[in-house]
């Protein structure tokens, strides 16, 4: 049943991914004994990224628990598997077989901000995802403002984008940064790389 719902969910993120992103590029990863390489894989969400089995033994790319998002099942050599990334976000990842030999990985999904700077009341497009949150999942989007600390700003959000107004506000560079969030398990993503705009 567990895995039954898991390839429900991959499947329905699979099709909402597909129907978001014409454009989307795929970075590709090798699985040698005992390694995936590149280790860390940086993407744009709407990317995929595919695993090759480029060994002599049987592999796996398995999401994390507890968000556990994919599972390649074993991949004999020669083998492929390809999933898509649609929210911003840091994923880490194992081989079943051979985690306990540091077969492990993370794919880093990047968040983009619009426009990279501008003077005080530019509203800035904040876009975490390629696709609004699916069913049972949500963005959480934090924000650093000049001088201080990350703090939630936008917790909880279903849209892939969000606005930032910065009338009012003082000059100095912002930072935003957010994670995929299962609202029914409480499972995260890490947070994405931190995405820099500036007011000036």
């Amino acid at each position: 049943m567990r895995l039954i719902r898991r390839s429900s969910l991959l499947s329905l993120l699979l099709v909402l991914f597909l129907q978001g992103s014409a454009l989307a590029a795929t970075a590709n990863v090798s699985m040698t004994e005992y390694v995936f390489t590149p280790k860390t894989s940086t993407i744009n969400a709407g990317d995929s990224v595919k695993w090759t089995n480029s060994g002599t033994v049987a592999h796996t790319s398995t999401s994390n628990t507890p968000l556990s998002l994919w599972d390649s099942g074993s991949l004999s050599v020669g083998n492929t598997f390809t999933f898509a990334f649609t929210a911003g976000g840091k994923y880490p990842y194992h081989c079943t077989f051979h985690q306990s030999l540091g077969m492990t990985g993370t794919v880093s999904v990047r968040i983009k901000a619009a426009p990279p700077s501008g003077p005080v009341g530019t509203m800035f497009t904040i876009t975490v995802a390629s696709i609004n949150a699916p069913a049972g999942f949500v963005y959480d989007i934090q924000m650093k403002k000049p001088g201080g600390a990350f703090m939630n700003w936008k917790p909880g959000t279903t849209t892939k984008s969000v606005t930032f107004d910065s009338t009012g506000q003082p000059i100095g560079t912002y930072q935003f940064r957010s994670r995929l969030h299962n609202t029914s398990t409480n499972a995260t993503s890490q947070y994405s790389a931190a995405k820099s705009i500036m007011v000036t």
